[in-house]
């Protein structure tokens, strides 16, 4: 896969413990792959990056929440963030198909969630180029 420094859609991650990284590290891996290959062009000429990030409960950090939280916009840097809570719950002892199902959902409502503030922003979204590619990316990541 090519690399570059930047793309637009990322999904960073603080994972709690070697123990979640194992679990989840290698799913993630692939999600972000795929966001790169298929969700990489702009879709808000405003805004430089899509930046949701995913914090994984573990024993050495945890977070203790899950779902979607602290949406940030800074029109001063050109970005969007969410942050995306999964706890221990939801990976410690779980099957690989459960844990893509969660970080799909996951992320869908977290992009879900920034076009609606870049929307109420008065920024203009191609909504329809972001679903379709990423309609390609959860096809991919939950079917293949």
């Amino acid at each position: 896969m090519e690399s570059k420094d930047n793309y637009y859609i990322t999904f960073g991650a603080q994972l709690g413990d070697p123990k979640a990284d194992k679990a989840v590290g290698p799913h993630l891996m692939e999600l972000c792959k795929l966001l790169y290959r298929f969700c990489d062009k702009i879709y808000c000429e405003e805004i430089d990056e899509i930046a949701p990030i995913l914090r994984v409960d573990g024993e050495l950090w945890y977070w203790e929440f899950e779902g979607c939280e602290k949406l940030r916009l800074s029109k001063k840097y050109r970005y969007i963030t969410i942050d995306v809570g999964m706890p221990r719950s939801r990976w410690e002892g779980i099957n690989g198909i459960d844990i893509r199902n969660y970080l799909i959902e996951n992320l869908k409502l977290a992009l879900e969630l920034m076009v609606k503030r870049l929307k109420k922003e008065k920024y203009k979204v191609n909504e329809n180029g972001i679903w379709t590619d990423f309609a390609k990316v959860e096809g991919e990541f939950l079917f293949n």
